[in-house]
């Protein structure tokens, strides 16, 4: 009965006032469960109070930036969207989202959802999808997804639930781009990358097997990971890209060009260019207006190149998970700022922390100043960084310490490496400050 569903509205918020009343909780999640125990059928209400798109962003890396500047672009606009601009992506955390903005008398014009690789079915099966953005597929969580094939072959699940839906679709990621619904696929990719940025290191590189029929695919430009210009034998290759960008990376922005047209995005990093890239392809797709002169507002979402001070220390926080988005991080940082890293293998962080084997942790062996590692995997990340012939190394368990200690005695910048469980435990900390 549709009575529930605006029962579950009125409770959520009951809730989350007491939740924030009382700080039991930040209820990314709890209200959602909420919510869905009064009405099982709390998605398929919630169709009705988005009137123009429903959009889905899902992928390895990415979801949270590109959601980020696609909603930025459709607000800037004067649209009214509700988002999940906390990143919280499983079936509770989205409908916590929806609970909390959905206005009973007044519709939403666009929904933007950051979701999880392994909930679009569980979205699908019940509230319709007019967009899907898949930014990338990397190995990552191999407790959860095993390998990148098997992640795609959950989201082609879902698609084929709503066989209508328009794929957005990164062309340089063989994996995503093995996508298929109903329609043809819009595909945005990057052409050539020049990088006017000093003593950059190069970028670690993987070939993979054909997603169609298994052989090894072969590379005409490699951009990083398995990301660039591809073709095998069957004759799988890279697909014909309407939106193709030539980026040039700077230390703390890149140019996106696309048909003599550009963009100027304020975010550091090729995985950064293709997020943008990505959103721009969408925001093309829905008409959305001013896209150069509203990227120069954007800020980044939490720990996603997010700067904040700490001590009164200009400092940066990045969210690290697996090793492509990692290795990617490392060529953006700042050899010269006081370096933390903080890891936890919890659920949300994914149990299997293998993958920091994987990573280039030799970019750190060029500073020469002390390096913390802390949280609940801080002595394998140490051991890590030892093999990479990191020197400097010095071990805090307890992460607010850590925090605490590498606060007060930096004499510079200071950058923070963090999973997301311990990304969420250092926001706490009092010290944290936005830049305003």
């Amino acid at each position: 009965m549709k009575f529930r569903f605006y029962l579950s509205l009125i409770i959520a918020r009951l809730a989350y006032f007491f939740l924030k009343i009382t700080k039991l909780s930040s209820g990314t999640a709890i209200i959602g469960l909420i919510a869905l125990k009064i009405c099982p059928d709390f998605l398929s209400y919630a169709n009705e109070f988005i009137t123009n798109a429903k959009i889905n962003i899902t992928g390895t890396n990415g979801k949270t930036t590109t959601s980020g500047i696609i909603s930025h672009l459709i607000k800037k606009e004067n649209n009214s969207l509700i988002n999940n601009s906390i990143g919280a992506n499983m079936l509770n955390g989205i409908i916590n989202t929806l609970a909390l903005e959905i206005n009973p008398f007044k519709k939403a014009q666009f929904s933007v959802i950051e979701t999880d690789e392994a909930f679009i079915t569980k979205i699908y099966e019940k509230m319709n999808g007019d967009y899907l953005l898949v930014t990338n597929l990397f190995e990552d969580q191999t407790d959860r997804f095993a390998t990148p094939l098997i992640t795609k072959d959950l989201i082609q699940k879902g698609i084929c639930l709503k066989k209508q839906v328009q794929l957005i679709l990164n062309a340089n990621d063989p994996i995503t781009a093995s996508l298929t619904s109903a329609k043809e696929p819009i595909f945005y990719g990057i052409r050539n990358v020049k990088e006017e940025i000093k003593n950059i290191s190069s970028s670690s590189i993987s070939n993979i097997n054909c997603p169609l029929c298994g052989e090894r695919l072969q590379y005409e430009k490699h951009f990083y990971s398995h990301i660039g210009n591809y073709n095998c034998k069957c004759g799988y290759r890279t697909p014909n890209i309407k939106y193709l960008a030539d980026v040039t990376l700077y230390e703390n922005h890149s140019i996106i060009n696309i048909a003599n047209e550009e963009f100027n995005v304020p975010l550091a990093g090729l995985y950064n260019a293709y997020n943008a890239l990505g959103a721009i392809a969408l925001a093309k797709e829905l008409n959305i207006k001013n896209i150069q002169e509203n990227l120069k507002t954007f800020k980044t979402a939490f720990g996603r190149s997010e700067k904040r001070t700490l001590f009164g220390h200009e400092t940066v926080l990045q969210l690290i998970k697996n090793p492509a988005g990692t290795n990617e991080v490392l060529k953006t940082i700042d050899l010269n700022s006081n370096i933390l890293i903080a890891i936890n293998n919890n659920i949300a962080d994914g149990t299997d922390i293998s993958w920091i084997d994987q990573v280039n942790f030799e970019i750190l062996s060029n500073t020469n100043k002390e390096i913390i590692v802390t949280g609940l995997c801080a002595d394998s990340v140490a051991d890590r960084l030892k093999k990479a012939n990191v020197k400097n190394i010095k071990t805090i368990s307890d992460i607010k310490k850590a925090v605490e200690y590498i606060g007060k005695n930096a004499n510079d910048k200071i950058t923070i490496l963090s999973s997301y469980t311990a990304l969420l435990k250092i926001n706490k900390s009092k010290e944290i400050k936005k830049c305003y």
